[in-house]
């Protein structure tokens, strides 16, 4: 006996088996998250050159500093040397303390 047309098309849509989503939806959500990581690196690259160029920016404007505050330094070794013989103490001298401390700070600034 064969079977009628009819009962093999109700046989048929039964055992039909849908995909969940087409292949081209796929392909469209996963090229989606592939842009989001590539703007992600983007921004992330970015920020690393900047953080870099600041770096290097910081170190060359310490290695000035330092370099500045050694002759701020010598200029209050020659004060020191001047009020010493004058017989006055140099910690006399209006603004010499607050100079020096900050000098030697200043000096220090890639050690801190």
């Amino acid at each position: 006996m064969k079977p009628s047309v009819q009962k093999i098309l109700t046989k048929l849509t039964k055992d039909r088996v849908d995909l969940a989503r087409k292949p081209s939806a796929i392909l469209k959500t996963a090229q989606s998250l592939s842009d989001k990581i590539e703007k992600a690196e983007d921004k992330m690259e970015d920020a690393y050159q900047k953080y870099r160029s600041s770096t290097e920016e910081y170190s060359r404007k310490l290695t000035e500093v330092e370099s500045r505050a050694r002759d701020l330094d010598d200029d209050l070794d020659i004060i020191k040397d001047k009020a010493m013989d004058l017989d006055i103490k140099p910690e006399q001298i209006d603004g010499y303390d607050k100079a020096k401390t900050l000098v030697d700070i200043l000096n220090n600034a890639k050690k801190n």
